[in-house]
């Protein structure tokens, strides 16, 4: 009973530091006048008239801010989207509303009351998701078929199609019926006109690799839709999967073991390490202007050790590994999501594992390779030949724990401020 007394009162004083910050942030920002209205979920409620909850921010500084909100429900019908931008781009949005109605769309312009003029909001479905409109439109004429989906409903995303994940302005991931199994489908604003991404599905199938097999053919893909049947029991971020981790280690090793194909540009990948480290440098600074200093000497240690040779590759890495990246189905897994392939660092995956993993659970973090699903993960790499630098994987850790940074603001974590400094002390001490 006590504790349930006092979750309701710390869950208050958290989301009353976010909203402090968020005000700072739009404080600070006074080129959108309407960012703190769709950063706050009490105001964005006032302004729709009905009660939403903000679930992910797109932001660009002194530009816009694109979030992703939900109604209660399951369908796509409780998810939109709002847009707010500096005064000089409303004409564009208003361009678009007309037109999205003249569509008999759901795209609308919203202000607040006479005493916010300078506020505009645009706010839409999904199905109304500006740059993803086009591969949707094509998904629901075309693609379902091809996929073996069953028809949709009167609206394209209502039951009983589940909405699995939505980035506005990016992708879409759903879960849609078939005649067997359920078909998961991403729709995403990348396409692969060459259908590179089918290629790697089969290559790793041929080699062993546990995958799910690729439903869409090169069409699908030329259109950004990508998908596989539902499979497993949840990720392994799950309580009690370390023998899943022990294959999902064996399963990186034999990634990392096929042909990498022609090597990487050296220069090349030291331009994109030092272009991903300077986007986030920049834009911490800009939410949590007090961070400044810390960020700038993990910048330049990041710099000078994650370009360093690898004493083991490089090969062919998933390039975004994590827990989540690994469905499970008691002991069996599935590694999904090869979206950013690349030849690196071997260490550059388990690094990432141990980093996302250290997220999810702060509390009593140690050494990365502690005895967590990590270990678990690791002693299934070398099991299967596999070499390890616990030093590059502490690097990479702490590569990944500060571009990972920018997600508390990005997810509307509680206090995204302590977590962002938090993940910004991890990856000093990692790579002191």
């Amino acid at each position: 009973m006590s504790t349930d007394m006092s979750a309701a009162p710390q869950g208050q004083r958290l989301q009353a530091q976010r909203r402090d910050a968020d005000r700072e942030l739009a404080a600070r920002d006074a080129l959108i006048p309407g960012l703190n209205w769709v950063l706050d979920d009490e105001l964005l409620s006032e302004l729709l008239g009905e009660s939403v909850r903000i679930t992910r921010t797109r932001y660009k500084p002194h530009t816009s801010a694109l979030v992703a909100f939900r109604r209660a429900g399951n369908g796509g019908g409780s998810y939109g989207w709002a847009l707010t931008t500096a005064p000089e781009h409303v004409g564009k949005m208003q361009r678009r509303a007309d037109s999205s109605q003249k569509r008999g769309g759901g795209i609308r312009l919203v202000r607040p009351s006479d005493l916010h003029g300078d506020v505009v909001v645009a706010v839409g479905p999904i199905e109304e998701d500006w740059p993803l409109r086009p591969n949707l439109r094509w998904l629901r004429g075309h693609g379902l078929g091809r996929l073996g989906a069953l028809p949709a409903a009167a609206r394209f995303l209502d039951p009983p199609v589940s909405v699995l994940r939505y980035n506005p302005g990016r992708r879409l991931v759903a879960r849609v019926p078939s005649a067997t199994l359920p078909v998961v489908v991403k729709a995403a604003v990348q396409t692969d006109g060459a259908a590179a991404g089918l290629g790697l599905r089969q290559r790793l199938e041929s080699h062993g690799i546990p995958v799910l097999p690729e439903l869409a053919d090169a069409e699908c893909a030329a259109h950004g839709i990508s998908a596989s049947p539902d499979w497993g029991h949840g990720d392994l971020s799950g309580a009690g999967n370390d023998s899943a981790a022990y294959r999902a280690g064996k399963a990186l090793a034999a990634i990392h073991g096929m042909d990498a194909g022609p090597g990487a540009d050296p220069a090349a990948e030291a331009a994109d390490l030092e272009r991903q480290l300077a986007a986030t440098r920049s834009m911490i600074a800009c939410l949590l202007p007090g961070l400044e200093a810390p960020i700038t000497r993990l910048t330049g240690r990041l710099l000078a050790t994650v370009g360093a040779a690898s004493p083991h590759g490089p090969v062919l890495v998933h390039g975004d590994f994590s827990a989540d990246q690994v469905l499970v189905d008691g002991e069996d897994v599935r590694i999904i999501d090869f979206d950013r392939v690349r030849t690196s660092d071997p260490a550059r995956d388990l690094g990432s594992f141990a980093a996302v993993e250290d997220i999810a659970d702060p509390s009593g973090v140690g050494p990365v390779a502690g005895g967590r699903k990590t270990a678990q993960l690791i002693d299934g790499y070398r099991a299967a030949g596999g070499h390890v630098s616990l030093a590059r994987v502490e690097t990479w850790a702490a590569f990944r724990l500060f571009l990972n940074s920018v997600d508390p603001f990005r997810n509307r974590v509680s206090d995204w401020p302590a977590d962002t400094n938090w993940q910004i002390r991890r990856a000093l001490e990692l790579i002191a």
